[in-house]
């Protein structure tokens, strides 16, 4: 994703926690605000374990107290790592002996450590061999004792005088790796024999932090009892521990975080609070947890209090104002909307340019290009329910879109002044068509640009056939309902004088062409380049490519000599010319 982080959570990063997008993108959709993510520390290197296997388990210590996996998104693709290296990195610590890392007979006190073996820890400190002996990457014996969690070997090697801030080459401490495991017994003992309970990892990831992601609250109290600082931020994106517990859904940690003194709306950088995480992720626990704290349910991402903590980006950002209603339909997370509702969150908020209405009807049918892929329902509600639930606690079917969506789905329609409804039919979607009219949408509104929903289901707007929501047959009858239910205005023109009957052109869809010309669609309508739906069928230079409907084409000319309008010398094709349609923004 780009600097700032996205309003939909992918298991690219913990955006769905603390840190923007640090890792991959989530695919380039939706990528808006900032929420958290994970630590920028080499863990993101991962490489096969074949090829560097010491240090790879290295970078696997570093992920486990560094970052957090907190992003999910409607699809929850996997992009990045592969589940089975992530496996063996995590579980198959026995990796650890290739060229790169130190022989294990040289090395006995560690290798007895990472095998758990506090016996033979015990036999080879009593004779007196280094207790610090590391690794190549800087990975000792407590490490080990920390990472395994066996609180007996731990002791045995601070007995013996082992260095409790020892950090590896990534920055990463014991304490780390014990509060990341929620290790109480272990933390205690490093705390004890002096460890800082404000170490943190090289972009400020405090233990504190790594403790809150992991949700252990024994450890959280035992870190601010000892000194850890509560509201500590980390570098990236200005995160707290509160952003972490809520992120990855531990309201126990929300609730004792809270309890001890922090702040309920802390932000993020770019605005974010732990409930705006906490919605985009599905973290249904911890948006209760967060709203019997006192959250306001119809918080929206804002910027800091002062602009000069704001990153630039940040000041920039087009989904200020987006709250977590719309977060959690826009992620699917279709029962937690309903409860957010249900506790006072307005189904009407539009800060940002739309309503929860509006979102759905994206959510339910996106591109398959660039934009998510649709929702497999995972939840006990399915979009029309909602759609309904928000229909009969206020949402307004005829709201207007003031700003266009910012999730970089390819899109030639500007949606700006677009009615749900309108959504609806540029998405060939009847279901939801009807729904909305059964509540009283008006199915004559247009767009800003004049498109109406006639237009837009016909395929005014169309990206790609096949990459824009619906096939042609789900257009058509997109098409028949929009008609049936009141928008007769066949030869109506958006501003750049495209007709429903140009739409259908180049959607190639010969039912729709044949349905507007049984109604007296013009079939020399021109748009402002002067193309008509017969030149747009015969070809033109389109998002990038040569679109053309030979079949189309044909059906055209032949309507066109029945009502004697075809004029063989002027409506020739011309195979020398290539019309351009100019894209009209999203």
């Amino acid at each position: 994703m780009y600097a700032p982080t996205s309003l939909t959570c992918g298991r690219t990063s913990p955006t769905c926690v603390p840190t923007s997008q640090r890792y991959a993108p989530t695919s380039g959709v939706w990528t808006i605000a900032s929420e958290p993510s994970r630590s920028r520390s080499p863990a993101r290197h991962l490489r096969r374990a074949s090829d560097e296997a010491q240090p790879f388990i290295s970078r696997e210590i570093a992920k486990q107290a560094g970052s957090g996996r907190t992003e999910m998104r409607i699809a929850d693709k996997v992009a990045g790592l592969s589940l089975r290296v992530v496996l063996l990195a995590v579980f198959g610590m026995s990796l650890a002996g290739t060229a790169t890392a130190a022989p294990a007979r040289d090395l006995p006190l560690v290798e007895a450590a990472r095998a758990a073996d506090a016996d033979a820890v015990r036999a080879l400190l009593e004779r007196n061999v280094d207790v610090d002996g590391a690794e190549t990457d800087g990975t000792t014996a407590l490490h080990w004792a920390a990472y395994r969690g066996q609180v007996e070997t731990a002791r045995l090697l601070l007995g013996a005088g082992a260095d409790v801030e020892a950090a590896n080459r990534y920055g990463v401490t014991p304490l780390a790796l014990a509060a990341g495991r929620g290790s109480a017994a272990i933390v205690e003992a490093l705390l004890d024999a002096g460890a800082d309970p404000n170490t943190t990892l090289p972009e400020g990831e405090t233990v504190l932090m790594t403790a809150a992601r992991t949700g252990d609250v024994d450890v959280l109290r035992l870190l601010l009892a000892r000194g850890a600082d509560l509201r500590a931020r980390e570098s990236w994106r200005g995160q707290t521990a509160l952003h972490w517990a809520a992120a990855e859904n531990h309201p126990a940690a929300v609730h004792a975080l809270i309890e001890l003194g922090a702040a309920v709306d802390e932000r993020s950088t770019a605005g974010w609070s732990a409930l705006l995480y906490a919605a985009r992720a599905g973290r249904a626990d911890a948006v209760v947890a967060l709203l019997e704290a006192g959250a306001d349910v119809n918080d929206t991402i804002r910027p800091p209090a002062t602009e000069d903590d704001a990153p630039e980006d940040a000041r920039r950002d087009p989904t200020i104002g987006t709250s977590a209603l719309v977060l959690a339909v826009m992620n699917g997370h279709f029962s937690l909307a309903q409860y957010l509702v249900e506790r006072g969150a307005d189904p009407n908020a539009a800060e940002q340019g739309w309503t929860a209405l509006h979102q759905l009807a994206y959510t339910r049918r996106p591109n398959s290009g660039k934009g998510m892929p649709p929702v497999v329902l995972l939840d006990r509600v399915d979009t029309l329910a909602l759609a309904r639930f928000l229909l009969d606690n206020g949402a307004d079917p005829n709201a207007r879109q003031t700003a266009r969506f910012n999730n970089r789905e390819r899109n030639n329609l500007n949606r700006v002044g677009a009615t749900p409804y309108l959504l609806a039919a540029k998405h060939a979607d009847p279901p939801l068509m009807r729904l909305l009219a059964e509540y009283g949408a008006d199915s004559r509104l247009p767009t800003e640009g004049n498109a109406s929903p006639l237009m837009v289901a016909a395929g005014v707007g169309i990206f790609n056939l096949g990459e824009s929501a619906g096939t042609n047959e789900e257009a058509f009858e997109a098409v028949q309902l929009a008609w049936e239910l009141g928008d007769h205005n066949v030869n109506g023109a958006d501003d750049r004088g495209y007709t429903a009957l140009h739409g259908a052109a180049l959607r190639g869809a010969n039912p729709i062409v044949e349905f507007l010309a049984e109604r007296g669609a013009d079939l020399l309508a021109e748009s402002q380049e002067g193309w008509t739906p017969l030149r747009i069928a015969d070809g033109v230079h389109y998002t990038g490519t040569v679109k053309r409907a030979d079949h189309t084409a044909e059906l055209l000319r032949r309507i066109m000599r029945d009502s004697g309008v075809y004029d063989a010398a002027r409506h020739q094709k011309d195979v020398n010319s290539v019309a351009v349609v100019k894209p009209a923004g999203q």
